[in-house]
C-alpha cells in the first residue's frame, strides 16, 4: 500500500491525535497509531481508552489497508524537508519506507488485529446541537479552569453538562471555588439529559479547536460525549460521579456590592501576589469609602494598595487565594466587573455586566492572626 500526502496536513492531522496518545499504559498496543484507508480517505486514531480521537484528510493514492503505526512517525512527519510525503507500507514485515526529496526513514509498523478498535467513536444519528466552535471556546475556558486536578476528588475532575431544550449549563468546581455557565439556543432541543465530562479532555479540546466560527457537533453516544468538527472526531468516556448539587451555596443576596475596573483590579492583585506566601497565597482586601484596598504581608516584605469602586452597601474585611481572582481576571476581557461580598465568612461572587448568565464564586480565606 502507497500512501502520498501533503505534509503540512498530515503533520497536523498526528499532532491532533497525539492528544489522545497515553503517556504510560499498561496495553502497549494503544501506544500506537490507527491507520485506516479507504479510496476516499486516511483516517488516523489514538486512544487511551479515556479520550479518542480520529482525524481524516484525503487519499491521495486511494488504496486500501489498516496498520498500526509506531508514535516516532509523528516527530519524522513534523521536521520532515518536503512538502509532499510517500509512505509505503510493505505487508510482509509490516515495515514503512518513508520518503520525499533526499530524505529516507524505515520504521516498522504492526498488525492492528489487538487494537481496540471497538473502542473508538463512530458517529450514528444520534441526537446533537451544534456549536460554533469559536463561542464553544470562548464558555469553556471560562468553567474548565475551576475543575479539580486532584485525583481524591474525582467528582470534582469533571465539568458537569446540563441539557434541557434549548438551554445548556455547565459547571466546574474544585470546592474552594465555583463557575456556572448558562447557554441558550433556540435552534437546540436536547431534552433533559446530565453527564460529567473529564475536565482534562475539555482542555485537550480546547487546544485543538479554532477561533472561527464553523460549526461544532455535540452528541451523546452510550457512555460517551462526542465532538464533531472539521475532519476531527473526539469522543471522551462520562465520568461515573454523582456530581453533588451545589446550587445551595449561592447566596440569594449580597451584603455589599462593587463596580470596579477589571484591569485595575489584575494589576493591582497581580503587584500583591507578588509577596503571598503559602499554599492559599492569602491576600487581604478592604472595601471601605468607595475604595478597594488590596494589602499583603510576609516574610518577604508588605505592599498596599487600593482601586476606586462603585460601592453599595457596607464595609467589609476578609482574605482570598489571589490566584483564584487572577484566574478569573485573565480569563475575561470585561471592562468592568461585578463583585458581590455576603459578609465576613460569606463567599465572593463575580459577575459580568454584560453577562447575566456567569457567574464565579470563590471562598475567602478565614481571618489570619
Amino acid at each position: 500500500m502507497r500512501i502520498t500526502a501533503d505534509t503540512a496536513a498530515l503533520s497536523s492531522c498526528l499532532d491532533i491525535i497525539e492528544k489522545a496518545l497515553p503517556l504510560r499504559s499498561t496495553i502497549p498496543v494503544i501506544s500506537n497509531i490507527f491507520l485506516e484507508a479507504t479510496e476516499e480517505q486516511l483516517s488516523f486514531s489514538a486512544t487511551n481508552l479515556e479520550m479518542s480521537i480520529i482525524c481524516s484528510i484525503f487519499n491521495q493514492n486511494k488504496e486500501s489497508g489498516k496498520i498500526l503505526l509506531p508514535p516516532k512517525i509523528i516527530d519524522i512527519v513534523r521536521y520532515f524537508p518536503t512538502e509532499k510525503i510517500t509512505i509505503d507500507v510493505n505487508w510482509d514485515n509490516y515495515r514503512l519506507d518513508i520518503s520525499g526529496g533526499s530524505a529516507h526513514f524505515n520504521l516498522y509498523g504492526a498488525d492492528y488485529y489487538d487494537y481496540p478498535v471497538s473502542s473508538l467513536p463512530t458517529l450514528k444519528n444520534n441526537e446533537s446541537l451544534a456549536f460554533e466552535q469559536n463561542v464553544f471556546k470562548k464558555n469553556m475556558h471560562k468553567v474548565v479552569f475551576a475543575a479539580s486536578s486532584e485525583e481524591t476528588r474525582p467528582a470534582f475532575n469533571g465539568v458537569l453538562f446540563q441539557f434541557n431544550n434549548q438551554h445548556l449549563t455547565l459547571t466546574a468546581s474544585d470546592t474552594y471555588r465555583l463557575v456556572i455557565k448558562d447557554i441558550k439556543d433556540e435552534s437546540w432541543n436536547m431534552g433533559n439529559k446530565r453527564c460529567l465530562v473529564p475536565a482534562r479532555a475539555m482542555r485537550e479540546l480546547l487546544r485543538i479547536i479554532g477561533d472561527q466560527n464553523q460549526i461544532m457537533s455535540i452528541s451523546f453516544a452510550e457512555e460517551l460525549l462526542l465532538f464533531e468538527f472539521g475532519q476531527v472526531l473526539l469522543s471522551t468516556r462520562l465520568l461515573d460521579e454523582k456530581y453533588p448539587d451545589v446550587s445551595g451555596v449561592i447566596p440569594k443576596e449580597y451584603k455589599s456590592r462593587i463596580i470596579i475596573e477589571r484591569k485595575a483590579l489584575e494589576d493591582t492583585i497581580s503587584r500583591a501576589s507578588l509577596l503571598a506566601e503559602g499554599k492559599n497565597q492569602a491576600v487581604n482586601l478592604l472595601l471601605k469609602n468607595q475604595k478597594l484596598e488590596v494589602k499583603v504581608s510576609s516574610q518577604q516584605g508588605s505592599m498596599e494598595e487600593f482601586v476606586p469602586v462603585e460601592q453599595e452597601g457596607e464595609d467589609i474585611e476578609l482574605y482570598v487565594n489571589s490566584r483564584f481572582v487572577l484566574d478569573f481576571l485573565k480569563l475575561v476581557d470585561d471592562g468592568r466587573i461585578i463583585i458581590d461580598f455576603h459578609g465576613d465568612g460569606g463567599p465572593l461572587l463575580f459577575r459580568l455586566p454584560e453577562d447575566d448568565d456567569y457567574l464565579y464564586l470563590v471562598l475567602p480565606i478565614k481571618k489570619m492572626s
